[in-house]
C-alpha cells in the first residue's frame, strides 16, 4: 500500500480550503451577477423609508389589487430601492418561507407581489425582485 506523504496531504488540503474560500466575500452590499440578478437582498440603508414604502404599497393593493395580490401583499415587509416615472429597481422583502402561516406556492406569491408593484409604480422601465424572510431571491428582475 502506497502512502501519501503528510506534507503533500496538508498542502492539498490547504489548496482546497484557499480555493473554496476565494469566492467568499465579507461585503454587505448585494451586487448583481453577470446577468444583472441580485440573489441576496441588498442592505437596507433607510429602514424607515423602506417600511413606509411597504405600508403605502399594501394600502394601494388593498384598494386596487386583484384577489391574489390582496392575499400576497400583507407578506411585504420592506421595499428597498429607487424608482421614478422613468426607471428604477425595487427589492421587496417579504415573510415568505418564515411566517407562522406558510406559503403554499412561494413563486406564485412572489409573482403576485411583483405584478402588484408593477401596477403601483408605473415606470417606463424598471425591475422588481422579491426576497424571502432570509433575504434569498424568490423572483428576480420582474420588469415593470
Amino acid at each position: 500500500m502506497k502512502r501519501t506523504p503528510r506534507i503533500g496531504a496538508l498542502l492539498a488540503l490547504g489548496a482546497v480550503l484557499i480555493a473554496g474560500t476565494a469566492g467568499c466575500s465579507t461585503e454587505e452590499a448585494a451586487k448583481p451577477d453577470k446577468v444583472g440578478v441580485v440573489e441576496k437582498l441588498p442592505t437596507d440603508t433607510d429602514k424607515a423609508r423602506s417600511k413606509q414604502n411597504a405600508a403605502e404599497f399594501r394600502s394601494w393593493v388593498e384598494k386596487h389589487g386583484t384577489a391574489e395580490q390582496k392575499t400576497a401583499a400583507p407578506r411585504v415587509d420592506r421595499i428597498i430601492g429607487e424608482w421614478n416615472d422613468q426607471t428604477g429597481n425595487a427589492y421587496i422583502s417579504t415573510d415568505i418561507n418564515g411566517d407562522k402561516t406558510p406559503v403554499k406556492d412561494a413563486q406564485a406569491t412572489a409573482t403576485a407581489i411583483a405584478k402588484a408593484f408593477a401596477s403601483w409604480k408605473d415606470s417606463k422601465e424598471g425591475y422588481a425582485s422579491v426576497y424571502d424572510v432570509f433575504g434569498n431571491a424568490v423572483l428576480t428582475n420582474y420588469k415593470f
